[in-house]
């Protein structure tokens, strides 16, 4: 079995990142409904949910797997973070919204205006980050 590219897995790296800041808003959006007032909560908001919070699993699940190089791996482990946060807001929020006995009485206002807030700013910067060491890679100097 032959060493991992670090091109190769840069890209691979890249193209979760992407998917992930494509997915954000979604995800974002979600969770601010799900913060809301109780009765604003549209019930077609749990398949929706239900459909985002699966996509970012399947995207921790392709940043588990170490790929033996440091800086990638440094970088995976970032990603896997962030993604894994937003999926468990996703959850949390859909559980504080439609299970009756965790609803809550009143809504979250810091939630409802401010969605997923540091941690999906931090997931759109280090994507950027990561791109800004491909191209250091691809044009060094």
């Amino acid at each position: 079995m032959s060493a991992p590219s670090y091109p190769e897995e840069l890209a691979r790296l890249i193209a979760v990142l992407d998917w992930a800041v494509e997915a954000q808003p979604e995800a974002d959006r979600i969770v601010r409904l799900c913060a809301a007032e109780p009765a604003d909560v549209p019930v077609g908001l749990a398949r929706a949910a239900t459909r985002t919070a699966y996509t970012f699993v399947r995207m921790a699940r392709q940043l588990e797997e170490p790929v033996g190089i440091p800086e990638l791996d440094g970088y995976r482990t970032r990603a896997l973070g962030l993604v894994r946060h937003h999926a468990y807001m996703l959850h949390d929020y859909l559980d504080l919204a439609f299970n009756s006995t965790l609803r809550r009485r009143r809504a979250d206002p810091y939630t409802a205006a401010h969605g997923l807030d540091r941690p999906g700013a931090d997931l759109r910067a280090l994507c950027l980050e990561v791109r800004a060491a491909q191209h250091r890679y691809a044009h060094p100097g």
